[in-house]
């Protein structure tokens, strides 16, 4: 990336453990030597609103990276507009035709190989593996690493070589989620200069207003994990959340894993006014399918092979149900 030295950017970036991670990555490797500023969009929304696009603007970049954001094409034309984009990714999206799109995925390499957009971060700039790498597959698969057999001879590496363990780390990436799942997203922002020259784990656990923020947030977790939920056709469990936090995806993960035979769809209409939160977890047969037909509508949607999330609009509500029968 040398040939961004010297110039001034913008570093926009998912508002997760993942994201704050791939951006710290990125400003360890440019923060002196160009003038950068960290960005996160509108939280909850997987595209650039009006908003978003006028606070990007004012800040006349000569390049855009892209971490861990799997947007639609209107929103990667938008920045094309601007600057030089770059994206780091691991999601599942087009492949766009921009200065650098680096995902390793969409070019054909197991999932499993590329657990995190932080990996990807990690392996382009040639980094030897550290706590930063593998903590953005920690906060995108939490237990499930474990199942990754390729994953996990890296993460034993680092958990060895900084003297700490696995369940640590899962309380670290529960501490550095709160702040967005709270909406705090100057907090997200500030998140990878914090970062970026952590090395252990032991700032990040010993930060008071992010246990404070895990006390409310476990509170409101439970309150909706506990709701009642219905099979509402064989193998897929619904369930409506009430919650003014973004706490749906870490819902939708506890109710997938406590039954891991079924697919977890939840939806929650209190988070964002006028528009519907969906997730929906759990073994798809065509998850791209639901996440294209959802951008072809204009909504923001994105995932993996196992994860859909998508804000849609009130308005159009009957596309739950179109989504249910993609399901079968």
């Amino acid at each position: 990336m040398e040939e961004l030295h010297g110039k001034s950017g913008i570093l926009i970036h998912h508002w997760d453990t993942d994201g704050m991670c791939s951006a710290a990555l990125i400003l360890r490797e440019l923060e002196d030597k160009t003038t950068i500023t960290t960005f996160t969009p509108t939280i909850g929304n997987y595209y650039l609103n009006d908003e978003d696009r006028e606070d990007i603007k004012r800040h006349a970049a000569d390049f855009i990276i892209v971490a861990d954001m799997a947007f639609p094409r209107d929103s990667i034309d938008f920045l094309k507009s601007l600057g030089k984009v770059y994206i780091f990714d691991h999601h599942l999206q087009d492949k766009y035709d921009i200065h650098l799109h680096q995902n390793p995925v969409i070019d054909g390499e197991s999932p499993k190989r590329y657990p995190s957009a932080s990996w990807v971060v990690g392996e382009y700039l040639n980094n030897s593996p550290d706590l930063l790498f593998v903590l953005g597959a920690f906060g995108d698969r939490e237990r499930k690493l474990l199942d990754n057999e390729y994953a996990m001879k890296t993460v034993d590496n680092v958990l060895g070589a900084i003297e700490t363990d696995f369940d640590t780390l899962l309380e670290v990436i529960a501490l550095l989620d709160s702040s967005y799942k709270l909406g705090m997203k100057q907090e997200v922002e500030r998140t990878p200069w914090f970062l970026m020259n952590i090395q252990e784990p032991d700032r990040i656990l010993n930060r008071r207003d992010l246990k404070d923020n895990i006390v409310e947030l476990n509170s409101a977790i439970e309150c909706e994990v506990n709701r009642e939920r219905t099979e509402i056709k064989p193998g897929v469990l619904y369930q409506e959340m009430d919650s003014p936090y973004n706490i749906i995806s870490t819902v939708t993960r506890k109710i997938a894993w406590a039954d891991e035979d079924k697919i977890a769809f939840v939806v929650n209409e209190r988070f964002m006014e006028g528009s519907i939160q969906i997730y929906i977890r759990g073994s798809m047969k065509d998850s791209q399918s639901m996440i294209e037909t959802a951008r072809d509508r204009g909504y923001s949607a994105g995932g993996k092979s196992d994860v859909v999330g998508m804000v849609i609009p009130k308005k159009d509500k009957k596309f739950i149900n179109e989504l249910l029968e993609m399901l079968a």
